[in-house]
């Protein structure tokens, strides 16, 4: 009997260890894009192939699909969050900012592709200027170049293109930074 006993606790009581994405979103975010957003689901390492999340993990970071800087300058950590659709190929990418009365949730971007290789990341605060690979056009929401005080965040496709996001005056900008 004693050694069932050791066998139950050997194995029946092990846990998989908690998603590295899962564990960087606060429980009240969670709720909040699952009634916001109901068609997409909360990321998941998995979620990232898997050659450049082992690359990510040397450089630190164990989530490609979630960021967090203080975007807005009020000394609470923002979130950048890249939601995978339920069902079907697509995505939401949604940034959290995260205010004394909750977290205040605003859609930058939805497309249907895959997210394996898709990626969000801090951009650091500096000067940003769109890529020379092809000529500027202008449109509503993006800007040239963007000086910013306060970081932002990178969101794109690994080893390829990529738009940088920066709020200015209460409005999300992006440079198309890389291609």
């Amino acid at each position: 009997m004693r050694s069932l006993w050791l066998a139950w606790l050997a194995f029946g009581t092990a846990n998989p260890p908690p998603d590295p994405c899962h564990s960087l979103v606060p429980p009240e975010l969670e709720r909040k894009l699952e009634e916001r957003y109901p068609d997409v689901r909360l990321r998941l390492a998995a979620d990232s192939d898997a050659e450049n999340l082992r690359y990510a993990t040397k450089q630190g970071k164990t989530c490609l699909l979630v960021a967090q800087a203080d975007a807005d300058g009020d000394g609470r950590a923002d979130l950048a969050l890249v939601l995978p659709k339920k069902a079907g190929v697509g995505y939401r990418f949604v940034v959290a900012l995260n205010k004394p009365s909750g977290f205040e949730l605003r859609e930058l971007n939805a497309w249907t592709g895959p997210v394996t290789r898709l990626y969000v990341d801090v951009a650091p605060p500096g000067t940003y200027e769109h890529t020379e690979a092809y000529p500027f056009l202008p449109s509503p929401g993006v800007a040239e170049t963007i000086v910013s005080k306060l970081p932002g965040f990178y969101f794109g496709t690994v080893e390829s293109a990529a738009v940088v996001y920066f709020l200015q005056h209460d409005q999300w900008l992006l440079v198309h930074v890389m291609d």
